[in-house]
């Protein structure tokens, strides 16, 4: 038996996972594993759907930057569930109870996590690829990093909790967009477009600039969810800019693509004293004389990731209604999880959701 299937005892249900087996890319696939038991301070989630993300891809494709992933590792941080067993000392959380996980978990004890800034903790770890994570039938998780999901809310749907709460975080509450800002979104993948949309539902008027790769699947769904959208591959920006808002200024840029064209060209459109707010990952430098930003007092912010109060946001907008899931998610059996993994990396599909 392989290290995913050790066990404290012997006679235990079986579950099926998919998770990745070894360092090869896309040495990873569907096995069937006992089911955990919840130790101290931790509880047995039974999953009703998990999305395939990013960092799922990176790590299914043994990207530079995820060699430190110990395999065989169940993937999945982006999951909602039902709790079917608690262990020894949880207080809060009982069977029944509906429950989104906090992907990145802090230690809890640093000044960082003190704070509350748990997700920028220098000791974090990231369920799905640190553990065993949510593509599953069923999961183990420390009480701490759960949250409780509304009683209004389609638990499946609740799986977008986890982008929906980095695009929170990044809008909400490390941008300044208020009613009337003019703002362009580079990048229509998930978070970008969560991004749009909270930008939308701020007041602010949004273009969604994607390229030729986008114009299938990705910019149609921006469409769909209320967005006007650009794409480069029929004009350059600035040209798609001037279209969409005449002759004002721009007011912001939130750039969820994570291409330094993507970034430099917002250096150079945003009005003085703009926003630009960075929340995509990149793989190349930049190459950035910041004269002409101080010159301009452009704010430059950073956002990753999110934390516990973007979570209960996320799931407030999800209660409201105010994020619509049909343009953005495809639900695969967990027996599928490949194609799930071939549509979310070849821009098929928008958010794959698994569902066990």
């Amino acid at each position: 038996m392989d290290e995913l299937g050790k066990v404290g005892h012997l006679e235990r249900r079986i579950m099926k996972a998919f998770a990745k087996l070894g360092r090869e890319p896309g040495e990873a696939g569907l096995r069937e594993l006992p089911e955990p038991d919840p130790g101290p301070g931790a509880v047995l989630l039974r999953v009703a759907a998990c999305g395939v993300c990013g960092s799922d891809l990176h790590a299914y494709r043994s990207d530079p930057g995820y060699e430190w992933m110990e395999p065989p590792t169940i993937l999945g941080p982006e999951f909602a569930g039902t709790v079917e067993a608690v262990g020894d000392g949880v207080e809060k959380i009982k069977p029944g109870d509906r429950v989104v996980v906090i992907a990145i978990q802090g230690c809890g004890r640093c000044e960082t996590c003190l704070l509350g800034s748990t997700h920028l903790c220098l000791q974090r770890r990231i369920i799905g690829l640190n553990y065993d994570g949510g593509m599953s039938e069923q999961v183990v998780v420390a009480e701490r990093h759960l949250v409780r999901v509304p009683d209004s809310i389609d638990l499946k749907l609740a799986a977008l909790a986890e982008p929906l709460s980095v695009a929170v975080h990044a809008v909400l509450v490390r941008s300044a967009i208020r009613p009337g800002h003019t703002a362009v979104v580079t990048g229509p993948g998930p978070i970008g477009l969560l991004c749009g949309l909270l930008v939308s539902l701020s007041g602010g008027e949004v273009l969604m600039v994607g390229t030729g790769a986008d114009a299938e699947v990705r910019l149609p769904a921006a469409e769909r969810l209320g967005l006007r959208t650009a794409n480069l591959a029929d004009g350059p920006l600035n040209e798609h800019v001037l279209e969409a808002f005449g002759e004002r200024s721009l007011d912001a840029w939130v750039e969820a693509s994570g291409a330094v064209e993507a970034l430099e060209a917002a250096l150079g459109t945003v009005r003085r004293g703009g926003t630009i707010t960075v929340v995509g990952m990149f793989s190349k430098r930049l190459s950035f004389f910041p004269t002409e930003a101080v010159r301009s007092e452009l704010s430059l912010l950073f956002s990753y990731a999110s934390n516990y109060p973007d979570y209960k946001v996320a799931l407030d907008l999800l209660a409201r209604g105010e994020v619509g899931s049909a343009p953005l998610v495809c639900a695969y059996p967990l027996e599928e999880a490949l194609e799930a993994f071939e549509a979310a990396g070849t821009g098929r599909a928008v958010k794959p959701l698994l569902i066990p």
